[in-house]
């Protein structure tokens, strides 16, 4: 895919409501998502502690609303149609209700998977019946129970899930056969409908045991770039990583929901931060024209002792540089001693089928310089880690 589409694909959970909280800085939640390079974001639609400016400060920085339709649905659609009508463009999508197996609803006289159910189908037929939403798409509700559901038909332009690695462990493989991301997707995989996932993170509060448990800043980082390439691998066509702040202070330590941010409370970035940053910025045009002569064929590259748990993307950038993406999903979290763990490299040796004339190596978890140029190769020997690395490939004119 080319790396506009994938960078295109990342977008944020904020909660611009909680104004009680980091988030009622709305200033630092335009600034945060600017130097991420992100520009889609998730939200409830807008309530009363909020004020509608806050919402038009954001749009005029071009960031773009995926917003969660509330129980009260005619005010929330309301609130929705007003973001839009004052900012156009500004609205990505509208979103049925979170999570109702977490948070129950009621409609209608239905309650439970009805009513989420019957409100969607609602809440499908209000959007594309008015004039200011029609075009945007709508976004499935979560939490329901889909083995029961046969088609999204009249409810949903795509299908949505949340996904949250547990026991510490990476996204998109695992040796033990939990593979996050892939289970997300097959759940819905019958609607046949392009998918989002909603919410996905991991929480940076370091813990040991099963189930729901936190890890390093460090090894958020790391999971939260491999998830970002499982998913556009996957064919998922944007992932909102769970969430920009960390809403609350906690010093103690014993609130986990306290700590999914990409920045702490007080706006630290965290290195997932800084490596989001750091990706973002190594996939936008350099401003020249790298002009490959592959530019119209299919580039054939060979991977040599890429193990199982290895990973590959090629992307192309928009001024024609190509980035092949190499990550290696080995253990990075020891959920006994609630410690990070330092899972060796593969060796991995990549053919570029032809001569290159240059050959970059960068990792966004170190920064955005590249720490290897090799120059007239068609053989690269790479040590690929437990997070992506990139090899920017330009071939001669």
């Amino acid at each position: 895919m080319s790396a506009d589409r994938f960078v295109d694909g990342i977008a944020v959970n904020t909660h611009i409501n909680y104004t009680d909280g980091a988030y009622a800085n709305v200033k630092n939640v335009r600034d945060d998502l600017v130097w991420l390079g992100v520009r889609h974001v998730r939200d409830a639609s807008p309530g009363a502690s909020a004020p509608m400016s806050s919402y038009a400060y954001l749009a005029v920085s071009d960031i773009k609303f995926d917003f969660l339709v509330r129980s009260e649905i005619a005010h929330s659609l309301a609130q929705i149609k007003a973001v839009e009508t004052a900012s156009r463009g500004s609205v990505d999508a509208v979103e049925g209700f979170n999570e109702i197996n977490n948070w129950p609803v009621t409609y209608d006289g239905l309650k439970g998977d009805a009513a989420g159910l019957a409100a969607q189908r609602a809440i499908y037929a209000f959007v594309r019946g008015d004039p200011s939403l029609a075009g945007i798409p709508v976004y499935d509700l979560t939490g329901y129970n889909v083995s029961s559901v046969t088609t999204r038909f009249g409810s949903a332009d795509y299908a949505n899930q949340h996904v949250y690695p547990q026991n510490g462990e990476q996204p998109g493989y695992n040796a033990n056969g939990d593979a996050w991301i892939k289970m997300g997707i097959r759940g819905v995989e019958r609607f046949d409908l392009p998918l989002v996932i909603t919410e996905f993170g991991y929480f940076s509060l370091p813990q040991s045991g099963w189930y729901q448990i936190g890890v390093d800043e460090e090894s958020q980082a790391k999971g939260i770039l491999n998830g970002l390439f499982d998913a556009a691998a996957s064919g998922v066509s944007r992932m909102y990583l769970y969430e920009l702040l960390d809403e609350k202070a906690d010093p103690r330590g014993v609130d986990a929901g306290m700590h999914y941010g990409l920045f702490t409370f007080e706006n630290r970035a965290k290195p997932a931060a800084f490596a989001l940053h750091n990706l973002t910025s190594m996939l936008k045009a350099n401003g020249g024209t790298a002009l490959n002569r592959l530019e119209g064929e299919a580039w054939r590259y060979t991977l040599t002792d890429l193990p199982p748990s290895g990973r590959s993307l090629l992307l192309r950038k928009s001024d024609g540089a190509l980035e092949l993406v190499l990550w290696n999903e080995v253990p990075f979290w020891d959920h006994t001693s609630g410690k990070p763990l330092n899972s060796p490299s593969a060796t991995v040796f990549v053919d570029l089928g032809s001569m290159a004339a240059r050959v970059n190596l960068y990792d966004p978890m170190r920064g955005i310089a590249p720490l290897q140029t090799q120059r007239n190769v068609q053989q690269v020997r790479v040590d690929v880690p437990d997070h992506p690395i990139l090899l920017d490939v330009v071939f001669p004119n």
